[in-house]
């Protein structure tokens, strides 16, 4: 299986779907990271440029950058232009995507533009972030095996590990409480949940 994973900036993959996306590097799933900013907007450019490179590895994953500046993404057609030539060149049988109702505007327009680059994708799920609103899952992934090397995941991401959220949470309570939280909806320990844009896959599992 092939996955594509999309984030606005450095850390947003890793809180929306690094437990997915590690029990797919476990069964050797070619995985790809699309990170459209470089999160120059909420800390040195250059420091998360490599936190983000450093969990590519992690992850054995390619790392593509979208080029496009933290905090101006715009909804237009250049921006679906853009994620339609990454989608056909990572051709992935899963894409990953953050969830369009968001009180950040770069996560809420990079969402809607997937909604048309994607449409010719049969499994789109939407991930979810702190800063999501109503975010009513209908896909889970069982996590708890894999939740502790997740959390290492947004340790690596240093430089935004004690800044807090508009809850006064940093980014490893919201992840903790995330886990915990979906795990209970989904009756196991900890949990990810998307909201699926579509899904063909049957008894879907990462």
């Amino acid at each position: 299986m092939k996955i594509l994973a999309i984030g606005p900036h450095p850390d947003d993959i890793e809180f929306g779907c690094g437990g997915s996306l590690l029990i797919a590097k476990d069964k050797k799933y070619a995985i790809d990271l699309l990170v459209m900013t470089q999160g120059g907007g909420g800390g040195n450019l250059q420091k998360r440029t490599k936190e983000q490179k450093t969990i590519a590895k992690v992850l054995n994953a390619k790392l593509r950058w979208g080029g496009l500046t933290d905090t101006r993404v715009e909804l237009n057609r250049e921006l679906i232009q853009l994620l339609e030539r990454e989608i056909n060149i990572a051709a992935p049988d899963l894409i990953f995507a953050p969830y369009n109702k968001d009180t950040h505007q770069d996560h809420r327009n990079i969402s809607l533009a997937v909604l048309t680059a994607a449409r010719a994708h049969q499994n789109v799920l939407f991930y979810e972030l702190p800063s999501s609103l109503d975010f009513l899952p209908k896909v889970y992934v069982n996590i708890s095996s894999v939740v502790t090397r997740k959390y290492m995941l947004l340790r690596a991401h240093s430089s935004q590990v004690n800044k807090t959220k508009n809850n006064g949470a940093g980014i490893l309570k919201n992840a903790e409480a995330t886990a915990v939280f979906r795990g209970v909806q989904n009756s196991v320990k900890y949990a990810e949940g998307f909201m699926p844009l579509k899904l063909e896959m049957a008894d879907f599992k990462c």
